[in-house]
Order: structure tokens, then sequence, then C-alpha cells
């Protein structure tokens, strides 16, 4: 029995190994066969697929792309300079440009002899205001503008120059009609005098400074000269605009102490919340530059800005009208000569009135495409009588103005005598007042209707 069961296991091994050998030999016949190869356990527990991969296609050596890294490019060093000087007004003529806003630059007018000066005096910042001033008033002949800037120079450091103590020398030279004033930018510093030292913004140092201010107003005055103060703009830095807040309350009143005027320009420089913004609408109202990178300096837009807002108080206190104006008007513009005097101007706006019932109205006496100056015929035609005479046209009936209703062919007669109503059917109105029952006959009805129609009295010929 044990030798029968050895038998047995022998025999199926042999096969087992038997069917190894021919599934080697059919899975070598193909190469696709020889990656599917059954093991032992799949012949003995069933033939189990096993899951191929997708082939993973390569692309041929001429079709593969070679990525190329482009370096950046470096950074133009031009356009990385502060807009100052002629750069910064080539930048604002740019932005105007992409704006679409043309400018057309004209050349200064000959200023007459009876010129007034405008000196403007003070920092750095003042220099700036000098420039555009000039700019401004370039086209007008009664106003010449004299800039006597010191860029470093304040009420501060007086050992350096000395506002209050020179401003009537240079009044004395310049003779001008008004000094335009705008100082405090080199001034965020401590007052030194006698060995002391006043730190900025404490009492004392204000009490010395409101003094040095006061004693540059009042030699204002009594120069002779109007004076016209500007307030500081705000810088880029916040603790610098809260000292050029300080600045501008000293300012104010130390000008109207003396009669002068105070121009608050803090407004044109910053942005809807009152913070200091480096760009804004220009002189033509498109966004440019108006600061530097530094945050205190101005660009050429910048200084065309501030002198606008200078301007008028200047005009103002020259008194110069458009009468003004008129009369000093340049060589190349309209001369006064040129304009048409107030009697002729009378005279050709006066003409006399025309009547609405007036057929010539304007004077023609012709209808378009006839004969020009060709009077108006009375032919008796209905255009005619319409044109010329002015009589209305006849009514025709089913028209909208034919107005007669009566006869056959209307519904309702218009008043009739006794104002009785005449309407059309079995029986008439007068009938039914009468009472009497007998009904009339729709031609009866009819000829009394026309009949009191012909009776009605004619009407009012106009």
């Amino acid at each position: 029995m044990a030798g029968g069961s050895a038998r047995g296991l022998r025999a199926v091994l042999s096969a087992v190994l038997a069917l190894g050998v021919l599934g080697m030999d059919a899975g070598a016949s193909s190469p696709a066969s020889a990656q599917e190869r059954r093991g032992l356990l799949d012949m003995l527990f069933g033939n189990r697929q096993p899951q191929r991969q997708p082939p993973r296609a390569v692309a041929p050596p001429e079709q593969r792309q070679i990525k190329k890294v482009r370096k950046p490019r470096k950074a133009d060093p031009s356009a990385s300079r502060s807009s100052t000087g002629r750069s910064s007004k080539a930048a604002a003529a740019a932005s105007g440009a992409a704006a679409g806003a043309a400018t057309v630059a004209l050349a200064p007018v000959e200023k007459s002899e009876t010129a007034r000066t405008v000196l403007v005096v003070g920092d750095f910042m003042a220099a700036s205001l000098a420039k555009g001033l000039e700019e401004a008033v370039s086209q007008s002949r009664e106003i010449k503008v004299e800039g006597k800037a010191n860029g470093s120079s304040g009420l501060v450091r007086d050992d350096h120059y000395d506002w209050p103590g020179e401003i009537g020398q240079v009044i004395a030279d310049v003779k001008p009609a008004v000094v335009v004033v705008m100082l405090g930018a080199n001034d965020r510093q401590a007052i030194r005098e006698d060995g002391t030292s006043l730190t900025l913004r404490t009492p004392e140092w204000a009490a010395r400074y409101t003094e040095r201010i006061d004693r540059l107003a009042a030699a204002v005055k009594a120069g002779g000269a109007s004076l016209v103060w500007v307030g500081a703009l705000p810088f880029g830095t916040d603790r610098a605009s809260e000292d050029m807040v300080y600045f501008n309350d000293l300012y104010r009143t130390a000008a109207l102490k003396v009669g002068g005027e105070f121009v608050d320009v803090w407004g044109g420089f910053t942005d809807a919340s009152g913070a200091f913004t480096a760009s804004g609408p220009d002189m033509a109202g498109q966004t440019a530059r108006l600061r530097n990178s530094d945050g205190i300096t101005l660009t050429g837009a910048g200084q065309d800005k501030l002198a606008y807002f200078v301007e008028k108080p200047v005009t103002k206190i020259l008194g110069l009208s458009i009468d003004d104006m008129v009369a000093n008007l340049g060589s190349q513009q309209l001369s006064a000569t040129d304009l048409p005097a107030i009697n002729d101007l009378a005279a050709t706006t006066t003409t006399p009135p025309v009547s609405f019932s007036d057929p010539s109205l304007d004077g023609g006496e012709s209808l378009l495409g006839g004969a020009p100056g060709a009077p108006l015929a009375a032919d008796g035609s209905a255009r005619s009588r319409l044109v010329v005479a002015g009589a209305p046209l006849d009514p025709t009936e089913g028209r909208a103005d034919h107005f007669n209703w009566t006869g056959r062919s209307g519904a309702v007669s218009p008043t009739t005598q006794d104002n009785a109503i005449v309407f059309r059917g079995s029986t008439t109105l007068d009938e039914l007042r009468r009472g009497t029952g007998a009904p009339a006959s729709p031609d009866a009805s009819a000829a009394k209707a026309d009949e009191a129609a012909r009776n009605l009295p004619a009407p009012p010929q106009n």
C-alpha cells in the first residue's frame, strides 16, 4: 500500500515536470510569452494572468526637445536713476506722452517795462518753487520771477545764512512787489547759541524759532513788499511730516500777523487720507511722479504743481485783471486795436424784432428751390392761400380737421335749434319729449335732422 502511494506521487511529480518543460518551450517561442512565464503554483492552483504595465513610449533621438534656460536680462542702469534735474523732466515728458496729453512748449514772452518782480527766497525747496513759478508766468508780460534761494539755509543755522538780517538788502537790490518765502526743510535740528543747545520742538526751541520767523516777516513788510509764505510739504517719513505740520502752524501765525498771505500746499501732495504720496495728478490731470526717490525733493511735474498753488495768490496781490492782460498783450498775440469798438459791438448785436406772423421771418422772400429774391405771387392756389395769405385749407370729409359731422354720414349732429340733439333711429328726441307714441319712419327722422342742420346759423367769419 505504501509502495503504491509512493508510485502515485512519483507519477504526479513527473507529470508536473513535463508540463513545466512544455510551458518553458512555449514561452521561449515569443518574446511576449517570455515575460509571462508561469510558475508551479500557477499551474497547480489556477491560471492567474499577471498585470502588465503599458509600454513606455520613447521618442526617437531626433524628436526629443531640449529645454533652453534663458538668462535674465540685466537691469538698465539708466532706469534706476532718480528723476532729478533733466532726467526728471524727461520722465515727466514720457509719462505725459504715455497718457496721450500732448503739450506744446511756448517760448517765454518779452516782459514789459512795467512788469513787477516776484522775489522767491528760502532753501532748496524755494529754488524748486522759483523754477516752477518762472515757467508758470512765462506767458505773462507783467510778472517776472527772481529766485534768490540758498539751498542749505534755514532759520536754525543763522551762522550759515541769516535770512532776517539779509532779506532787507536783497529786497533793496531786487525791488520786488511780492516776496515769496518757503523754508523749513533744513530746520529739523537743535538751535545752538551761547554754548547751549535747544532740542527740537521744546518750548525753548519754539520760542527762539518763532522769534526768528517774526523777524523775517517784519523785515519783508518793512521793505515795502507784500509777503506770501508758502507752507512746507509732507515728507516721505512720518516723523519729518509731523515736524512740517508743526512748522506750518508757526508760519501761518507769523504771516497773518503782518498782513501777509499763507499758502497751504499740503493737500496737493498727499493722498485721500492725508498721507505722503510720491505720485499724484499733475497739471494735465494725469498721474505723474511728483517727488523723487528721497521723499523730499520735487520732480519737474512737482515743481509745476507747487507753482500752481502760489501763482493765484501772487496774481491776486498784484491786482492783475483781464483789462490789464488785454492792454498789455504781446506782439505775437492779439492787440487791443484788433478788437472791435464797443459802439460797433452794440450796433451789430441789435436787430429789429420779428413778428411770428411775418411770412418772410428773417427776410427771405422765396421758397427753397425758387428764384432768389422773387416775391411770392398770390395765384389763388391752395399753396398760395396757405403760404402767402395764411388762410387754412378747406376741410376734407374724413380728414382729422373736418369737424362737420352733419348729414347722413354722421352719427350725431352739432347743436341744433332749441339745443335739440338729433340722432338716427326709429324716432326723434323731440317726439320722445312731446310724448307722442307714433314712431317716425327712419326716412322722416333723417329729413327732420337735415332740415335742422340747414337752419343752423352760419359760423362767424374770422
